[in-house]
């Protein structure tokens, strides 16, 4: 078991501990946070000062470039005949090239410049190009480069011209490896123009060892160094890296992330991790004003260490408060379980029933601390067992006087439980008796109920059906007088037919006589046709046209004749089919008049008395379910109050019960409480025995 003092030391160790590990985590936080703030802000300034730097002296080469672009445009006082003039062409460039040399020498690194012009109008040859191979030497006028000889699209050899011309605007060309030198060298080139045509160019080479110079000259912390990439991410001058090589192929590691953020306008300035050659770098960047971008690195290692040495000194600050927190823990514990272990002798005399009062508890109690509570606690305790004990004494005697009076008073009640049990047990068993039943005569209504509910059904059926039948026999009246009217509508328009083929049967009369007037004629034609034929025949050979003439409508009066006894036969047959159609139309009017008519008048009477049958059914089966609902409603009546009753019955049985289970349970109390009086007994002389133990003053 560990002491308090082990306690105490730990809990203020532990305390101490957390307090300083939370502390100093937001110390160091805060101190990581502020110092690698000011390690960026130092770092992002270093860049913009170098790129400011390294801008200043681009910036001059422009304004002398620029100066001498302007110039030359001056100096062509007549544009058109600089176009068409060879020797004007000469005159011009004469006295530009004394100017030329004067701004070259002025101007810092220029190892080359050149006055080019246009040649679409100019000898392919015509300008201005002087060189030097170091800055000590005096430039050195050459023949310029023959635009005759390359193709416009030969951007290695005549680019220095056609890409500026081709952007419209001043051109800072990548840096490009001089092989008559072998120097690194930068080009600035500016296209002129007069009234918006192209004159040619203005340009200057600077030696970039210049720029290479100002580079290596940066220090980023103890190793940071910087380097610069054109538009493309390709090297241009770094310590490591070659010419031209692109930053996610340098070296071993992963520079995607860097690559990336190269490509990006709002990266510019802020802060990049990245990893190199196995080694965790942070890097800034700014863009030059030749397009350039000046990239500034150094390990990551270095870019923390103010932040290291930070956390190094709280750490050490943190064991150093842990280690004395823990020696005041200490001596503060010791001093603190001195009286505690005073009082703990003291309550180990009560454990052994030792009740005396210590003389060391007086001094204790008059401290003023938890320790003196505890004391006073412990005095006051040591009082109330002296009390209590001489209480035991008293209340053994009383407990044991109680404990006979008490035996003697549980042996009567006993009995009298015992007689008024067996009677509570009779009486919950009738009444059980009556419950059960009450019980059967709730099924029996139940039964009842659930008939009357049935015949209520089939009644509201036999009712709906009642009533669905007289809507039936309704519509059937209806159809059946929509067809008598229908009928006697059909006999009408019979009749007048029959009239009206009676009348058409009188014309086929007049085709009678009509058909005899023909024969009539026909007769006489035959008659003329004979006669014509015989005058025909006494005028000879001048007849014989005539003869032909009466032959033909001989024959025709006979065709006529044929064909008229052709439609006397057909007449005949009409007249027969009429009388027969006569004859058929007066059956169909009899019949329809003297049996479908009285057929239809029944069948009208029939569905008007199906109707008063469906009425009187209707009437009928109301008054069967009213009755049903009248008996429905007493045989409720009835159940809820056989339902009451059963509840009252139930609920007497119920209360007999729990009576005769109470009485029962009294008794079996008694009986307890006569064990319990024995006990009282016995433990009166416990008391008695346990009070002879304590010492207490007398």
């Amino acid at each position: 078991m560990k002491s308090i003092r082990s306690k105490v030391v730990a809990l203020v160790v532990f305390c101490s501990l957390i307090s300083i590990m939370i502390c100093g985590g937001i110390s160091i936080a805060k101190s990581v946070k502020v110092s690698n703030r000011d390690a960026e802000k130092i770092m992002r300034a270093e860049c913009k000062g170098s790129v400011q730097d390294l801008d200043l002296m681009m910036e001059k080469i422009e304004q002398s470039v620029d100066t001498l672009a302007q110039v030359t445009t001056s100096s062509i006082e007549d544009f058109s005949r600089f176009k068409t003039d060879a020797a004007y062409v000469t005159e011009v460039t004469d006295s530009l090239a004394p100017i030329a040399m004067e701004f070259a020498d002025q101007t810092e690194g220029a190892l080359t410049y050149y006055i080019r012009y246009n040649p679409e109008f100019t000898e392919p040859t015509s300008g201005i190009f002087a060189t030097k191979n170091s800055e000590e030497e005096p430039f050195q006028m050459l023949t310029p480069t023959d635009f005759s000889v390359y193709d416009p699209t030969d951007l290695e050899h005549v680019g220095w011209y056609y890409i500026p011309v081709n952007n419209g605007a001043p051109t800072w060309m990548d840096p490009y490896l001089n092989p008559n030198i072998n120097v690194y060298m930068i080009s600035y080139v500016v296209p002129i123009y007069i009234n918006g045509e192209s004159v040619g160019i203005v340009g200057m080479d600077i030696d970039f060892g210049k720029i290479q110079d100002k580079i290596d000259k940066i220090q980023v912390y103890d190793s940071g160094y910087a380097f610069v990439v054109n538009a493309n991410n390709q090297i241009m001058y770094h310590k490591d890296a070659e010419y031209g090589t692109a930053v996610s192929e340098m070296g071993k590691g992963s520079l995607k992330t860097l690559d990336q953020a190269l490509n990006k306008e709002d990266d510019e300035y802020q802060e990049i991790s990245y990893t190199y050659n196995g080694e965790k770098m942070d890097a800034f960047y700014g863009v030059l004003r030749n397009g350039m971008k000046l990239v500034e690195t150094v390990p990551d290692k270095e870019f923390i260490s103010d932040t290291m040495e930070i956390m190094k000194g709280l750490l050490i600050g943190e064991v150093i408060g842990v280690i004395f927190s823990a020696i005041c823990a200490f001596l503060f514990s010791s001093r603190l379980v001195k009286p505690i272990k005073k009082i703990t002798g003291i309550i180990k005399k009560q454990e052994n029933l030792d009740l005396k009062k210590d003389a060391s508890l007086d001094q204790l109690i008059k401290m003023k601390d938890e320790t003196g509570d505890m004391a006073r606690a412990v005095n006051a305790m040591n009082g109330k067992l002296c009390e209590m004990v001489r209480l035991l004494e008293k209340t053994g005697t009383s407990v044991l006087d109680n404990s006979r009076m008490l035996g003697d008073s549980s042996q009567e009640v006993g009995r009298m439980c015992t007689d008024n049990s067996a009677t509570t047990q009779e009486l919950a068993a009738a009444m059980q008796e009556a419950a059960s039943t009450t019980e059967s005569v709730n099924q029996n209504i139940e039964s009842v109920t659930e008939n009357a509910k049935l015949i209520l059904e089939l009644s509201q059926k036999g009712v709906k059906e009642a009533q669905e039948i007289m809507e039936r026999a309704g519509e059937l009246s209806k159809k059946t007088q929509l067809a008598n009217e229908n009928t006697r509508s059909m006999y009408d328009q019979i009749m007048q037919q029959r009239n009206e083929a009676a009348e058409k049967a009188r014309a086929v009369e007049q085709i009678n006589t009509l058909t005899q007037n023909i024969m009539d004629i026909s007769s006489q034609t035959n008659l003329l046709a004979l006669n014509a034929s015989i005058e025909a025949a006494r005028a000879g050979e001048a007849g014989k046209g005539f003869a032909v003439v009466a032959e033909e409508i001989g024959t025709l009066a006979v065709q006529t004749r044929e064909s008229v006894q052709n439609i006397e036969n057909i007449i005949a047959e009409v007249n027969g089919a009429v009388l027969n159609l006569g004859d058929c139309l007066h059956a169909a009017m009899e019949f329809l008049d003297g049996t479908v008519m009285g057929d239809y008048g029944e069948f009208l009477n029939v569905s008007e008395q199906y109707a008063k049958d469906a009425k009187s059914f209707e009437e009928g089966m109301q008054q069967i379910t009213g009755s049903v609902e009248e008996l429905n409603e007493v045989i409720d009546q009835i159940a809820v109050s056989m339902e009451d009753i059963g509840k009252v019955t139930n609920e007497a049985a119920t209360g007999v019960s729990l009576v005769a289970g109470k009485t029962t349970e009294i008794v079996q109390k008694m009986a307890d409480e006569e064990n319990l009086v024995q006990g009282n007994s016995e433990y009166a002389g416990q008391l008695t025995d346990i009070v002879g133990k304590f010492t207490i003053d007398e």
